[in-house]
């Protein structure tokens, strides 16, 4: 009983943590990865945050999303708005049906910076099941440096 909630807390203080309005260093993994690849990262880091988070978890980093909106300026918002606009109009009916009444927060919403925790939770996750080819992943990061 003790182990899980100690992971809990910790893991909770780690990821609060890792909002701060501090920028968060590029995790090279994910930098040199091709777009399919990151699509299949996006969606580990995605459920993650959609299914495992407790509700608390997400409210923090939800109502973080609307500090960061607030206090950018306003060209910074329009552009926030257009962005999120453009998504809509490339939604199809049956995708902005399945919007209405939703009771947690899509990870799609997430700034770049507050994904990242979760991506290298997921790339964490690859790495440990092996999926990850560390000799490939050593190979493009000796020719990116």
């Amino acid at each position: 009983m003790r182990r899980p909630l100690t992971f809990g807390v910790v893991f909770g203080l780690a990821m609060f943590a890792s909002l701060g309005p501090r920028a968060q260093p590029a995790d090279l993994r994910w930098e040199i990865m091709a777009s399919d690849e990151k699509l299949i990262v996006d969606r580990l880091a995605a459920d993650f945050y959609e299914e495992s988070l407790r509700q608390t978890q997400v409210d923090a980093i939800e109502s973080h999303t609307s500090e960061i909106y607030a206090g950018e300026t306003p060209m910074g918002r329009a552009r926030f708005r257009a962005e999120r606009r453009a998504e809509w109009e490339a939604m199809n009916e049956a995708e902005r049906a399945s919007l209405h009444g939703m009771k947690r927060p899509l990870f799609r919403n997430l700034t770049q910076e507050q994904k990242a925790p979760f991506r290298r939770h997921a790339l964490d996750r690859l790495r440990g099941a092996g999926a990850l080819d560390r000799s490939a992943l050593a190979d493009a990061l000796r020719n990116d440096i």
